[in-house]
């Protein structure tokens, strides 16, 4: 059982990773279900995808990868900026996508929605 988990600890640990990143998403769908203004609560929850979700490279190998948000905060705290850079353009790239997708669906309409 060790040998397993020694050789796939990087898959283990990005599939919890998933799973809770999932479990969060689906309390948070829940927590802003009270929202009126549709606009708020799409935007509220996509960028809580982007930012659980969006993966970036953790060294420059680009053997592993982390969720962007976390390898820009560890660059942040440990003074390098090389990887943290490249994981904010990630970040920024992510959420213009994300507010393309919610701008098409608003001019997109849907009746008796705001």
């Amino acid at each position: 059982m060790d040998d397993f988990i020694t050789e796939y600890q990087y898959l283990i640990a990005w599939g919890i990773y998933i799973g809770f990143g999932f479990l969060f998403c689906l309390f948070w769908w829940k927590i802003t279900s009270g929202f009126r203004h549709a606009g708020w609560k799409d935007l509220l929850r996509g960028i809580t995808v982007v930012v659980i979700f969006t993966p970036w490279y953790v060294s420059a190998a680009r053997e592993h990868a982390a969720p962007a948000a976390v390898v820009v905060a560890l660059d942040l705290m440990l003074g390098s900026t090389d990887n943290g850079l490249a994981g904010s353009l990630a970040l920024l790239v992510a959420t213009a996508i994300m507010l393309m997708l919610l701008i098409v669906r608003r001019l997109r309409g849907r009746p008796g929605r705001q």
